[in-house]
């Protein structure tokens, strides 16, 4: 990723990541992005030359449709990749791209001597379980909530 696409994709992202902490009943809506920007400016102290971060821009015939963000903690002791963040264009969805990007990173890991990579995703993008689901990731730990009124 370029550092003038970082600058936009942040902004996205921020963004984005508000709004499903808020629609998966995690955060409140009030006050939200700005706690949205101050987790991303956490895990991204140094941009892209943040340290353990790898950032990247998934191109079909030179054009842009999806962005891939892993992190490899290094003290951790079993080399461990996480994926920050996944997401393939509006424009691009449905054409196996997503699948695609869980290869990319599959073998990124393998080129880098990863043996497991994980991922976070929110209950109710349901599209998105079912596709990590039928890439072979298994749910290794379940937050439920119930809500009382």
């Amino acid at each position: 990723m370029s550092p003038e696409r970082f600058v936009s994709w942040q902004e996205h992202l921020v963004v984005a990541f508000a709004k499903e902490k808020v629609d998966s009943g995690n955060w409140p809506a009030e006050g939200a992005l700005e706690r949205s920007v101050k987790e991303n400016a956490q895990d991204l102290p140094q941009g892209l030359d943040t340290p353990g971060h790898d950032i990247f821009v998934a191109l079909v015939d030179g054009e842009e449709v999806g962005v891939l963000w892993l992190f490899t903690d290094p003290e951790l002791t079993v080399p461990t990749t996480m994926i920050y963040d996944i997401e393939v264009g509006e424009a691009h969805r449905g054409k196996g791209l997503g699948r695609e990007l869980l290869t990319a990173a599959e073998e990124w890991c393998a080129d880098h001597s990863i043996g497991v990579l994980k991922l976070h995703v929110f209950a109710n993008n349901t599209a998105a379980v079912s596709l990590y689901e039928s890439a072979g990731f298994e749910a290794t730990n379940i937050n439920m909530a119930k809500q009382i009124r």
